[in-house]
């Protein structure tokens, strides 16, 4: 697991309480998430990105994403946000071509 943190706090306590139990929980399980896998939010097209924060950029539904990311699942297809976990799917450096073109 990466954990990640956000350099500007501006989530209540119990925001950091939830993202404390959700790594413990991946901790014991090894596996991410509250609730079902399915049920989980899915963002697509996603990738790393450094603001004055580590955050996280993709789409999810018709909105954009742009949030600070606290850890990512070992294998990259969870991020966990202040929200909770969130499912990943198709890393945008998988989606590029040799001169960094976006492919379809």
């Amino acid at each position: 697991m990466t954990t990640q943190t956000p350099r500007a706090f501006s989530y209540e306590p119990e925001t950091f309480r939830s993202i404390a139990q959700d790594l413990q929980t991946y901790r014991a399980t090894g596996h991410p998430g509250r609730g079902m896998p399915s049920s989980a939010p899915l963002i697509v097209d996603w990738s790393k990105t450094l603001l004055p924060f580590p955050g996280i950029i993709g789409t999810s539904g018709t909105d954009t994403v742009l949030e600070p990311v606290f850890a990512f699942s070992d294998d990259n297809s969870w991020a966990l946000l202040s929200r909770g976990w969130v499912r990943l799917e198709n890393h945008i450096d998988d989606r590029l071509d040799i001169a960094g073109r976006i492919t379809p």
